[in-house]
């Protein structure tokens, strides 16, 4: 719990009952590498903080495409979004997530429900600050950027991106899964790597 508490008190001041509460919402979950945590067409009602190992949520398309959405590490990237795993579209329409949420190597998690996460956030207008910052500053400017850059920036500046962004990315990710996230063949990223 104490890396999410710092994740927390980074963004807000969390008091000692506060913190208490907070504690007593989340669980701890082990994932093993290969493990599929969430289907696509399943209902996501649950928010992984990830504390230690490597993730990712992917997308398949009707020809068995696979196509990575998100990486989940925790370390010192510029973009917290990839600290919390979260559907909460498929949650807040209760409709199947189009998302797989797959462990990529032995992992820790704390996992609170949404609707938990919902009465924090009620309890406080601190806790719906610290909502709002989460969701706009870390999951909608984060994609916002990310789908943006895929529509229009060269292979080169994703890759430019990717490096600013998450500069230890391939001392954790395999090259075929920072590939399908950055939308481009492991070919194309091998040709950047080495130029």
């Amino acid at each position: 719990m104490k890396t999410l508490y710092q994740t927390l008190s980074e963004q807000i001041d969390v008091s000692e009952e506060e913190w208490e509460l907070i504690q007593s919402k989340f669980s701890p979950r082990s994932a093993k590498k290969g493990e599929i945590i969430h289907h696509a067409g399943d209902i996501f009602n649950d928010i992984w903080y990830i504390k230690s190992g490597l993730a990712r949520s992917c997308f398949t398309d009707e020809n068995g495409k696979d196509f990575t959405w998100q990486l989940y590490f925790n370390d010192d990237s510029l973009s917290k979004i990839n600290l919390f795993m979260d559907d909460s579209v498929s949650h807040y329409e209760q409709s199947g997530s189009l998302l797989s949420f797959e462990v990529l190597e032995d992992s820790e998690f704390e996992v609170i429900a949404v609707k938990d996460l919902d009465a924090l956030f009620d309890m406080n207008m601190k806790w719906q600050r610290f909502g709002r910052m989460m969701i706009h500053d870390t999951w909608y400017a984060s994609t916002y950027k990310r789908v943006l850059s895929l529509m229009s920036e060269t292979a080169e500046e994703k890759y430019q991106r990717l490096l600013r962004e998450y500069p230890t990315i391939f001392e954790k990710v395999k090259s075929y899964h920072i590939a399908s996230y950055l939308g481009m063949t492991p070919q194309t990223l091998s040709k950047l790597r080495k130029s």
